[in-house]
């Protein structure tokens, strides 16, 4: 039998497929869009199966034998008449592997094996949403940074007022000896208050690139925490270890704390570390290698900003507030324990 035309010139109803019965619809055994015999036509088609602006049927090799009779391959459910379900004038290339109806090359979405249609895609994003992995706020880009601008403000405001009063500046500077007779102070304001240009801005310009990338990742209170605690690390560090009347000032040790925990974050998020490695590198470089360089207080922040961007990546995103307040807490105790040691226990030359 000629399954390209019937006798009566209706359109092609081909054979059954393996696994069917006769008078059921044929090719993947629901046969959603296909005319039947004798039925009503879709889209206007005209005897022998044809649709005025349908692509022709597909022929040649892989579909000789297609219409030989019943199909042996599960593989191959689509015979060369199979028409989509949502659009009966195309022709359907596959079978949507969650509802099983046939689909043309426009509702076609990859699956993880097959196609699907795009209602079953629709219907699986509305009941099982997939969350897909993105690294932390801005570690990838810059992003809006309102508790930055504000610090790099304070450093410019404070800094104009030092330039302008030497006696302001003094009082302001980090002296191991002063801190130890009472002007606990100085601990905070020594990372503020600096009277030198080309400090405030190396340092300003520092601040502004890394926190442009770190507030977004850590929110604005507890990039202020690790700010503010690196910046207390540094000057802790530097009261322990450096020389008695030593003056020191300059938000360095803060902003080093602020790269160690771009670190923390970064490896967290799978992101190459090279580069951020490579800049502390450079920095601590310079510190032995010029003198009047507090790198005390560098590796002091870097210490302290690397413990405590630590953790408040471990409680995750359950335990995120908890573990936050346990580390700032934690973070003031030790450094608060370590200030009860008399300054310059360990004496370091600075150079």
């Amino acid at each position: 039998m000629d399954n390209r035309a019937q006798d009566d010139g209706s359109p092609l109803w081909p054979d059954v497929p393996h696994g069917g019965t006769s008078g059921a619809p044929a090719w993947g055994g629901r046969g959603w869009g296909v005319p039947r015999p004798g039925g009503p036509v879709p889209g206007g088609a005209v005897p022998g199966g044809a649709v005025p602006g349908a692509p022709a049927a597909p022929s040649g090799p892989e579909w000789e034998g297609a219409n030989a009779g019943p199909q042996s391959s599960p593989e191959e459910p689509l015979g060369p008449n199979t028409r989509c379900y949502q659009h009966p004038d195309r022709l359907a290339g596959a079978v949507c592997r969650s509802c099983g109806k046939p689909i043309c090359s426009d509702c076609m979405v990859e699956a993880p094996v097959g196609w699907q249609c795009r209602r079953c895609v629709h219907r699986s994003a509305r009941t099982s949403p997939v969350t897909r992995y993105r690294p932390s706020g801005g570690l990838t880009r810059p992003g809006n940074a309102p508790v930055t601008l504000a610090l790099i403000a304070v450093n410019i405001v404070l800094y104009l007022v030092a330039s302008g009063s030497p006696s302001f500046a003094f009082h302001s500077y980090e002296i191991p000896y002063l801190i130890q007779h009472g002007q606990w102070y100085r601990l905070f304001s020594s990372f503020f208050v600096t009277n030198d240009f080309l400090d405030i801005a190396l340092n300003m310009f520092s601040l502004y690139i890394i926190g442009r990338l770190v507030e977004p990742a850590l929110e604005k209170w507890r990039y202020l925490a690790v700010y503010l605690l690196s910046g207390l690390g540094g000057s802790v560090a530097t009261y322990l270890l450096g020389k008695l009347l030593l003056e020191s000032a300059g938000a360095s040790g803060a902003i080093f704390g602020l790269i160690g925990a771009y670190f923390v974050l970064a490896r967290r998020a799978h992101l190459n570390t090279s580069g951020i490695v490579a800049i502390v590198a450079i920095n601590l470089f310079f510190d032995f290698t010029y003198s009047g360089i507090n790198w005390l207080a560098h590796l002091g922040g870097l210490a302290v900003g690397l413990a405590v961007a630590a953790g408040f990546a471990a409680g995750g995103s359950k335990h995120k507030a908890a573990a936050a307040i346990v580390t700032v807490v934690s973070s003031c105790a030790v450094l608060g324990l370590l200030m009860l040691l008399p300054p310059g226990h360990v004496n370091v030359s600075l150079g």
